[in-house]
């Protein structure tokens, strides 16, 4: 039985916005479903003219989501599945993912699963003994697995993109169908295809990552998606130090460049992984990345002393102050 233990907030935000918008409105229709899969709460909303074609589309996505749910469930592909490998969407999320490699200068590493499994977060959490990250380190060089160098060491893990590619192909599906207000979530990863059916543009809030109820600002965004890696998604504390999930892949550790890290890309499966591999860059490289980028903008929070400081190209389209 598969252990769902991590529910994000923005997805709070999308079925608070769902019902708001619907009552402001006053006209068409409205859907919304959630379920638990990839490990993740994972939430589909949906407008349109009738509520009877609106819940036909929530279905179709869902159903969407629930075949990569099937396929990469854990995200994890070791040397006894590599026959996932030929599954045309693991080719898809591959090829997108070599892309973010390339160009994060191998910060985006898929192959760090031969750390990650050595690592337990959440309740219980565990540092694994050095030596045994090392060795493992050894096997992570995602330019050595795509060459077929070595991958009978190795685990690829697809975590950090393969949510975004099950978001992107659901609101896919949804655009086929012709709807043109509709968010899929899972997790930290959204997609909005279009605009709020009152023309507006979605107003997608972002978490404050010390208080769990509470956001550091807003961003105003439309038929785009929205990706948020932080170190408070799965942590433990141990001696005062915060462990989380996202680790460098050239330490093996969790990386300590960022504390929360937003990213904007016209499609969820770059976002996905842009916003994990901007994580570890941190702020500096981050940034000049995502400025290269066509489309693409992030925030970043990070930490200088006590406090916390945002940067970023979308920093300043925050509704109200973030940080002081």
């Amino acid at each position: 039985m598969k252990k769902y233990r991590y529910l994000y907030p923005l997805l709070v935000v999308v079925a608070v916005l769902g019902a708001a918008i619907a009552r402001n409105t006053g006209k068409g229709g409205f859907a919304s479903d959630s379920a638990l899969m990839m490990d993740t709460l994972v939430q589909v909303s949906v407008w349109g003219k009738a509520r009877v074609s609106c819940e036909a589309g929530v279905d179709s996505a869902m159903s969407v989501l629930a075949s990569f749910d099937r396929l990469l469930g854990d995200a994890r592909i070791g040397p006894s599945e590599e026959a996932v490998l030929d599954e045309p969407e693991v080719q898809r999320i591959i090829s997108v993912a070599a892309e973010v490699y390339r160009a994060s200068g191998g910060l985006f590493d898929p192959t760090i699963g031969s750390v990650s499994r050595l690592w337990t977060f959440g309740e219980g959490g565990r540092v694994p003994r050095a030596e045994s990250v090392d060795v493992a380190l050894e096997r992570v060089s995602f330019a050595r697995w795509l060459a077929g160098e070595g991958r009978g060491g190795s685990v690829l893990d697809l975590g950090g993109i393969a949510k975004g590619r099950a978001v992107e192909a659901a609101a896919g599906k949804l655009a086929s169908l012709g709807f043109r207000s509709a968010i899929v979530a899972a997790g930290g990863d959204m997609r909005l295809v279009g605009r709020r059916p009152d023309g507006k543009p979605w107003r997608i809030a972002i978490r404050d990552p010390r208080r769990e109820d509470g956001f550091i600002g807003y961003l105003e965004l439309e038929d785009t998606a929205v990706s948020t890696s932080g170190d408070y998604e799965r942590f433990f504390m141990l001696g005062g130090r915060r462990f989380h999930h996202i680790l460098d892949p050239r330490t093996g550790m969790p990386s300590g460049a960022s504390v929360s890290v937003t990213a904007v890309a016209p499609e969820a499966t770059v976002c996905d992984a842009l916003s994990t591999a901007f994580f570890v860059m941190g702020p500096g490289d981050g940034s000049t990345l995502a400025e290269s980028m066509a489309g693409v903008g992030a925030v970043f929070l990070y930490a200088e002393g006590e406090s916390l400081r945002v940067t970023g190209r979308l920093a300043s389209k925050f509704e109200r102050a973030v940080v002081e």
